[in-house]
């Protein structure tokens, strides 16, 4: 568990995948945390240093690393890549780091290393990939025949300056050098993009420069600037790296990473830097061994060529949207909606269908519905997308039905993953994505982690011991809400009841034991179904209340249901699993079907199940931290919360639907006062 006492920080989407382990905001419990993190040596992080000193906690610097975003972070735009030094930090040449102390053992550089250090470099040299590439404009230099030298300016008092042994009088003599050049050379001097921005200061920016040096003022893209460039001057920037990379002569007049090894003409030398690198080795270390990079797609821990073929994507993507319209979502429901959808950055709205159409919308508008509960007013829609919205798989630690919030929902742009009728987004991503073996050893944990913790959907029930007659074969059927969308979209007539199913599993089966087990939203008499039917009596030897569905399904021989999640469960714990209406996980050639799936056309493991259905398909956030979060992040939260809530004295009353009007009220005024 790593603490933080940064809100900064703490919003760093995806964080937890960087750091690979918990995050906790503002930790009490000083003992529990095998680290304390901070933003690199900045002023901020002096509370962090100190913290880690007094408990003797490592302390672990963090960065953007050098393949950050699309866009520059003063923008907001989320980071792909983030470094994690426990020893110093890179920028910081006053001290060791962990990239030095890697550059500075020969055994790390190994020949398949190395053959993915030049991969990755052809690849940002052919597409031009910067630290950020939201710069698309070309860069023309003049044509007169003399080489051209290019000044690069860094903004006011940044650490990697004040660190990195330069000041004002470094990007002096920058300007210096370039002066007694100007008989022979063209000198250009590039203002940094922040400055650009109006968001920063520079050095470069305010000291007075001979009228001959041509100030580059616009976007332009820095790959393409250096490529026209003969030689780069930088006091700790990291352009010159990237001129390095792009064959160029680099001359340095701080200590940035990669001077000292060898390959930058320097006006300091760092003594700790003992070894000769080439180029590849820096790049190597500095891109490869040191930072830590996300899978974009799902947020889980990635690599280099994960966010180098992202943002070759996505710097050249136009979208159309501007903005979410949702129709008809009801106040309490809202909290927890809008930090999914501000993930994109477009605007949200929540509007009544009759406001929307009145008004007027946009065909750039994207129309959220929850599930199928407006399908009138998304029908009279032309043109236009349509995004539905549910609970996630594993959504909560308490019932959607007593309002407490999810930490994952999914959302589909075809139909809903419960929907066999018509394609989904699921669908479409489990019939074609490949997945890798760094997608299948994710899955791998999720689902190690999912059947260590007996997680499950809601996480409420208790675990019991079950009492079933020996000598014969157990058949589990998880109860379903009646009136539930899954079985109004996910059965056909002849098998679309609970009821149903039961009576013709006593006649297939009459010799077997037959377990079934209401719906927790029926136990807890918040959704619309009878607790016990009598009739039911007929078809099943025992009818469980106390005992948890993980109970059901670990003392069954094989679980029968029409579309429950719980079909799902038992599949992550090798029960054979028999499906009679179109559950997500049927078709796939993992379970015994009742109904055939023309639409699923391909036979998957369970991995590769886990893989397109956890991680592409369904979408997480961490409520503590505020921020998107990957899978594994939140199933780690809910075992914490869910430990915590057996814990709770006050459990039964927190989880009773007595409170349910009392949780609604609550979560509608959070919405209205800006609460949520």
């Amino acid at each position: 568990m790593i603490g933080i006492f940064s809100r900064g920080i703490a919003a760093i989407p995806y964080l937890e995948s960087f750091l690979q382990d918990e995050v906790v905001f503002k930790p009490r419990n000083m003992k529990s945390l095998t680290g304390v993190a901070g933003w690199g040596m900045k002023p901020n992080a002096k509370h962090a240093i100190r913290i880690a000193k007094k408990y003797n906690i490592p302390y672990l610097a963090l960065e953007d690393g050098f393949l950050r975003s699309v866009y520059p972070g003063v923008l907001n735009s989320r980071p792909l890549s983030l470094v994690v030094d426990p020893i110093g930090i890179y920028y910081d040449s006053t001290r060791p780091s962990k990239l030095e102390n890697v550059l500075n053992n020969d055994l790390l550089f190994t020949d398949e290393l190395l053959n993915q250090a030049r991969e990755a470099m052809a690849f940002m040299k052919e597409r031009k990939i910067s630290k950020y590439n939201h710069a698309h404009q070309l860069f023309k230099p003049k044509r007169n025949g003399k080489p051209n030298i290019l000044l690069v300016d860094q903004t006011l008092n940044d650490m990697s300056v004040v660190l990195g042994a330069a000041d004002r009088t470094t990007f002096l003599n920058m300007v210096e050098f370039g002066r007694q050049r100007l008989h022979e050379a063209n000198v250009y001097v590039k203002i940094h993009p922040d400055v650009l921005l109006g968001k920063k200061r520079g050095y470069l920016s305010e000291i007075p420069l001979p009228k001959e040096f041509v100030v580059i003022s616009e976007e332009v893209n820095p790959i393409h600037l250096v490529e026209k460039m003969d030689q780069v001057v930088v006091a700790s920037s990291q352009l010159g790296f990237e001129a390095l990379v792009m064959g160029k002569e680099v001359v340095t007049f701080g200590l940035p990473y990669y001077a000292s090894w060898g390959v930058t003409k320097d006006h300091l030398n760092c003594d700790r830097r003992k070894s000769r690198r080439t180029v590849e080795e820096i790049f190597a270390a500095a891109y490869i061994l040191y930072p830590r990079y996300l899978r974009p797609s799902t947020g889980t821990a990635g690599t280099i060529m994960d966010v180098l073929h992202y943002i070759d994507k996505e710097r050249n993507a136009t979208t159309m949207a501007t903005r979410y319209v949702c129709l008809n979502i009801p106040f309490w429901k809202r909290g927890f909606v809008r930090p999914f959808l501000n993930q994109s950055g477009h605007q949200t709205l929540f509007l009544p269908d009759v406001q929307y159409f009145n008004k007027g919308n946009s065909n750039t508008d994207i129309v959220v519905s929850w599930s199928y509960q407006n399908e009138e007013a998304v029908n009279k829609i032309r043109n236009q997308n349509v995004l539905r919205i549910e609970d996630g798989f594993y959504r909560s630690v308490g019932l959607g039905s007593n309002f407490f919030k999810p930490w994952s929902i999914v959302m589909d742009s075809r139909g809903l993953y419960f929907n066999f009728r018509q394609p989904s987004d699921l669908e479409n991503i489990l019939n074609t994505r490949h997945f890798d073996e760094i997608d299948l050893q994710e899955a791998r944990e999720i689902r190690r982690w999912i059947v260590e913790h007996r997680l499950t959907k809601y996480n409420v029930e208790p675990t019991a011991q079950l009492r079933i007659p020996s000598g014969k074969k157990i058949i589990f059927v998880p109860g379903q809400v009646p009136d539930d969308a899954s079985i109004r979209y996910g059965c056909i007539d002849e098998m679309n009841s609970i009821k149903k199913l039961l009576a013709y599993l006593r006649q297939r089966e009459p010799d077997s034991f037959i377990l079934f087990k209401p719906h927790p939203d029926i136990l807890s008499r918040n959704r619309k179904g009878d607790l016990i039917d009598h009739e039911f009596l007929k078809y099943c030897d025992h009818i469980e209340t106390k005992a948890s569905v993980l109970d059901c399904i670990e003392i069954c021989d094989e679980v029968h249901t029409l579309t429950s999640q719980a079909g799902f469960d038992a599949l992550l714990r090798n029960k054979p699993v028999y499906t009679y209406g179109g559950p997500f996980y049927a078709g796939w050639g993992l379970t015994v079907d009742y109904l055939d799936f023309p639409g699923r056309t391909r036979k998957l493991t369970i991995e590769e199940l886990i893989a397109g259905t956890l991680l592409y398909y369904a979408k997480y956030f961490n409520h503590h931290l505020k921020q998107p979060c990957d899978c594994r992040s939140v199933l780690r939260k809910l075992a914490r919360m869910k430990e915590e809530e057996r814990q709770n004295l006050f459990r039964i009353l927190k989880h009773s639907s007595r409170l349910r009007i009392f949780r609604k009220l609550y979560h509608a005024l959070a919405v209205l006062t800006g609460m949520e």
